[in-house]
This record gives structure tokens, C-alpha cells and sequence, in this order.
């Protein structure tokens, strides 16, 4: 049983890795091209911050800000 759990844990710190980094290129593409990406990734993380602090707040483009630098600071440790 025990070994099962760690292949589990395993597999989703794995695949949380791999997401982790879609999104760090993804940031890292929106901001040397532009709109040219296609997806707007650093729009919906400033959506999903509002979300949680509420529309309009002033600190949701700071927050942004710090989940994006350490989405990237984070994919550079690996």
C-alpha cells in the first residue's frame, strides 16, 4: 500500500512540475511576443488573483506579479 501512495505522490509531483513549467513558458512567451502567443496567460493569473482578492483591488497586480516570479523562480530551481 505504501508503495502505491508513492508512486502516486510521485506521479503528481511530476505532472504538477510539468504544468508548472507550460505556464512559466507560457508567461515567458506572452512577454517577448506579445498577443502574437495566442493566449492571454498572464491575463487570466491576474483573473484567478481577482478572484480571490475581489475585482478591482489594488493589490491583485502586485500578487500577480509575485505568483508569476515565483512560478518562474520555481521552474528554474529544477
Amino acid at each position: 500500500m505504501k508503495a502505491i501512495f508513492e508512486k502516486v505522490n510521485g506521479f503528481v509531483k511530476g505532472l504538477t512540475g510539468v504544468l508548472l513549467g507550460v505556464v512559466g513558458l507560457g508567461v515567458a512567451g506572452q512577454i517577448v511576443l506579445g498577443d502574437a502567443v495566442g493566449l492571454n496567460v498572464i491575463g487570466n493569473l491576474k483573473a484567478l488573483v481577482d478572484g480571490f482578492v475581489g475585482t478591482g483591488a489594488s493589490l491583485a497586480g502586485l500578487i500577480t506579479l509575485v505568483v508569476i516570479l515565483a512560478l518562474v523562480a520555481d521552474t528554474k530551481e529544477k
